[in-house]
């Protein structure tokens, strides 16, 4: 019986799966099994993974989407742990001795992440978390006034502005650090974190590793959904158990193909999939945090941030009616947004579709060069999610 069971979706990823799969098989824990799932890609992918190891398992289904795969992946499991792995994505070798090592030592715990790296073509890699949470998370909670992130007096660690604790890491864990460079530096952080998904993500499920009591708690993936549905997933792992997240890098989120290439496949929260992604991502913050608290002034602001967000998206696309909308609706929950008027104006001036993206991409090139806008990589809006 092996003691992990990795879930791994794939469509028609043929240039990096076989990145994926070599960054499990190098992993110095080894009592593993790797769940396929084939979601009828078309670019040959299935003839690559055939006798790769006798470890893996390969299921093939027509195209429905990451989550019926992934949850077709968790039907076939047998592992006393659940472990996530995109196909365009790699772990490091350490991913999951430490990750274990930690749920094997603390038998109350249902879950842990680790920190992890994103890759955006060629520039400098970002840690995923420690930019999320400040400056990214910080700013936004200064637009809408709240003090929700303020770090505990005399604190400067970033990660306490939403973990509850810090602690270095037990026997589990020491020798695995100081193995793979880290040390004394390595750290353990503990907190109850549900209520600071409102300011976006937070972790990453193929830095995730959970038990399997963790997952008959919470239930399958949405399978209605083609994007945004790890938001939820998350959502509702944090609301039910104790955060645990180790500050070592142990997995890296990648932008292109293993030589450098740009993804034959593109990703499912960016390029032409960004407005479907803000949309659905839209609907689960609603389900997670307004439904239940319309009258809350602060969640109102940030639905209204994310309304922005997503008729941003529409407009990049040329979608004008929508983007009209969600401006629209941005405007009446967090007024005062100076920046979503404009786009407004500008929305409404254009004739067409056609005009509306152009006049977009024109507002954001006299954003760039006058330095006010993020490069790509690290801009406001682009999110962690399945690819």
């Amino acid at each position: 019986m092996p003691e992990v069971s990795i879930i791994m979706p794939t469509y028609n990823r043929a240039d990096t799966i076989g990145r994926a799969i070599e960054s499990v098989r190098r992993q110095t824990f080894e009592e593993w099994e790797l769940i396929i799932i084939d979601d009828g890609s078309t670019d040959g992918t299935p003839s690559l993974l055939s006798g790769a190891d006798p470890r893996i398992k390969l299921i093939r289904q027509e195209n429905r989407g990451c989550y019926v795969a992934r949850n077709a992946g968790l039907r076939e499991s047998r592992g006393r742990f659940i472990a996530f792995l995109d196909s365009d994505d790699e772990w490091l070798p350490h991913f999951l001795e430490i990750t274990t090592a930690f749920l094997r030592a603390s038998p109350q715990d249902h879950f842990v992440m680790t920190e992890f790296l994103k890759y955006w073509g060629a520039h400098t890699p970002v840690r995923h978390d420690a930019y999320h949470i400040a400056p990214k998370f910080v700013r936004m909670a200064h637009t809408v006034g709240s003090h929700m992130l303020d770090l505990p007096p005399g604190e400067t660690d970033d990660y306490l502005r939403v973990y509850e604790t810090r602690e270095a890491l037990g026997d589990w864990g020491r020798e695995i650090a100081r193995r793979v460079g880290y040390g004394n530096a390595a750290q353990l952080y503990r907190g109850h974190i549900f209520e600071y998904l409102r300011w976006g993500y937070l972790g990453w499920l193929p830095a995730t590793v959970l038990t399997r009591h963790a997952l008959e708690t919470i239930g399958p993936f949405l399978e209605n959904y083609r994007s945004a549905a790890d938001y939820r997933f998350l959502g509702k792992l944090f609301r039910h158990f104790r955060a645990n997240m180790i500050t070592i890098p142990s997995a890296l989120k990648h932008d292109v193909g293993a030589s450098g290439n740009h993804l034959t496949e593109g990703h499912l929260a960016t390029g032409a999939n960004e407005y479907r992604f803000a949309l659905n991502r839209l609907a689960l913050f609603d389900e997670l945090f307004w439904n239940e608290h319309k009258s809350d002034p602060e969640i109102n602001h940030i639905r209204g941030l994310y309304q922005a967000y997503t008729g941003r998206t529409a407009l990049e696309l040329g979608m004008r009616q929508a983007a009209l909308d969600h401006l629209r609706e941005a405007s009446t929950f967090a007024p005062g947004l100076w920046r979503v008027y404009v786009l407004r104006f500008l929305t409404w001036l254009s004739p067409s579709d056609l005009m509306a993206g152009r006049l977009y991409r024109l507002y954001l090139k006299i954003k760039y060069l006058t330095g006010r806008l993020k490069p790509a990589y690290v801009r406001p809006g682009a999110e962690t999610e399945s690819g």
